[in-house]
C-alpha cells in the first residue's frame, strides 16, 4: 500500500511541475511557425464576429493533439456571458464555441 501511495505521490508531483513546461512548449511551437499561422488579434477578431456583440478578454495560442493549433479565445457577451472560442491558428475557422461555466 506505502509503494501505491509513493508512486501516486510522485507521479502526481510530476504532472504538476510539467504544465508549466507544456505552456513554453506552446510558446515555442509558436514563435518557430508564426508566419503558418493567423495573428492572436486576427483569432480575437473572428472569436468576436462569432458572439455578436462580445469583447475580446483574452486570447492564448495553444496545441494539443485533438484540435491541434489554434487559440482560445474569451470573450466577455451581453449580460456578462462568457464564452469560449477555439479558432484554427492556421485557417481562422471556428472550431468550438461554449460557454464558460
Amino acid at each position: 500500500m506505502k509503494r501505491i501511495l509513493s508512486a501516486l505521490a510522485l507521479s502526481t508531483t510530476a504532472a504538476l511541475f510539467a504544465a508549466p513546461a507544456m505552456a513554453d512548449d506552446d510558446a515555442r511551437i509558436y514563435e518557430q511557425n508564426k508566419d503558418q499561422y493567423i495573428s492572436q488579434a486576427k483569432a480575437g477578431e473572428i472569436a468576436q464576429a462569432h458572439v455578436k456583440g462580445a469583447s475580446v478578454k483574452k486570447v492564448d495560442f495553444d496545441h494539443d493533439n485533438r484540435l491541434g493549433a489554434h487559440f482560445d479565445v474569451e470573450v466577455l457577451a451581453d449580460r456578462g456571458v462568457e464564452y469560449d472560442v477555439s479558432v484554427d491558428a492556421r485557417t481562422g475557422k471556428v472550431l468550438k464555441s461554449e460557454v464558460e461555466d
